[in-house]
């Protein structure tokens, strides 16, 4: 396993990112600094650098992204030695830790979701960061408001509330009074008993939920060892389970976010969205990628840290219309264009899988 990052601290930055990701990160990782650095012990950055022969995690570019990813990795690591890059460790010691901090009752631990997607990365990087409460988010998240009391705020709500496991800053930017666009908040596709919003009546604008994103939460890890202690994995259904296999896969689990979301609704454990006192803090998605974002994304992070944002974005989690052109990214999310997409992924897996790849 790496090196021990150091003691028990009350509280860290966690940030989960992929070699991939360097062309954002450029950007918002400074970003994240600004608004986090100055309410934790320590930052650590998850860095997942386990090349992909297909899929998402798959580019002929690799090596060239990685090498600009760690030179500004070791640029910001450099200069405050509180800052942590931490390469996720996949050897069977590590893997085992993990099993046995999070997923104990369970005989192993899957790598990666049915989809494909993170599932080990995730849990190892909150393992790691070895704190009281984690705040984690992955690399592309944004902020506004940017108190720097938020997260003494927090600590209040999880002293205060008893059945919080995670509390997390403000989903998107408020409306005038305070509120966000319910109708937006629709859980995942795995689950069918998601619980719409409850506006909390609190001092400041906040919101229950019994679901959690693996976006962006602050997760307290003693109430998880009392509350859960161990999660139970939730299995695909059929569809899925075929899915992943066809396109080589692990059909083991469902998610990460959606195996909590399934121990907080079975335990009675909630989420709170809190904005805090003014000016607050919201975090705000990006849920796509194309060339507009990339050219206009340090103004879009100049505009989301000083809350200078169009009325069509208030209530809204996912940077939308209001400020992103984001017509050639959705019509490459057309249901032709997903087809053509799937049976391409369906050939390559099964390429590398004859190829033993």
């Amino acid at each position: 396993m790496n090196a021990s990052l150091g003691p028990l601290v009350g509280h860290a930055l966690q940030i989960n990112m992929h070699p991939l990701d360097v062309d954002h990160v450029v950007e918002t990782l400074p970003h994240q600094l600004r608004a986090w650095r100055g309410q934790v012990d320590r930052v650590v950055i998850t860095l997942d650098h386990k090349v992909s022969t297909t899929g998402r995690y798959h580019a002929a570019d690799y090596d060239e992204k990685l090498a600009q990813l760690t030179g500004l990795l070791e640029r910001l690591s450099g200069s405050d030695t509180a800052i942590h890059v931490d390469l996720v460790n996949y050897s069977s010691e590590a893997i085992e830790g993990v099993r046995k901090a999070f997923f104990s009752a369970e005989p192993s631990l899957p790598l990666k979701a049915f989809d494909g997607g993170p599932f080990y990365a995730y849990f190892y990087g909150l393992y790691r960061a070895n704190a009281e409460r984690v705040l984690h988010m992955d690399s592309d998240m944004l902020f506004g408001g940017m108190s720097q009391r938020w997260m003494a705020e927090a600590d209040a709500v999880f002293d205060a509330r008893p059945d919080a496991l995670f509390v997390c800053p403000f989903s998107g930017p408020p409306r005038a009074d305070g509120t966000i666009d319910e109708s937006l908040h629709v859980g995942f596709p795995g689950r069918r008993a998601f619980v719409p919003p409850q506006w909390l009546g609190l001092d400041v604008p906040a919101y229950g939920f019994n679901a959690v994103s693996t976006r962006i939460f602050v997760l307290d890890m003693r109430r998880f060892v009392e509350r859960i202690g161990s999660l139970p994995l939730v299995r695909p259904d059929f569809k899925r389970r075929l899915r992943a296999h066809l396109l080589d896969q692990s059909p083991l689990t469902m998610p990460a976010e959606e195996v909590l979301s399934a121990s907080m609704e079975r335990l009675g454990l909630e989420r709170v969205d809190l904005l805090g006192g003014a000016p607050g803090m919201f975090s705000l998605h990006p849920p796509y990628r194309n060339p507009a974002f990339y050219r206009q994304l340090p103004e879009l992070i100049r505009r989301t840290e000083s809350s200078d944002l169009p009325d069509g974005q208030l209530g809204d989690f996912d940077v939308n219309a209001s400020m992103i052109d984001w017509s050639d990214a959705l019509a490459a999310k057309s249901r032709p264009a997903r087809l053509k997409k799937a049976l391409r992924q369906l050939i390559a897996a099964n390429r590398a899988r004859l190829l033993g790849q």
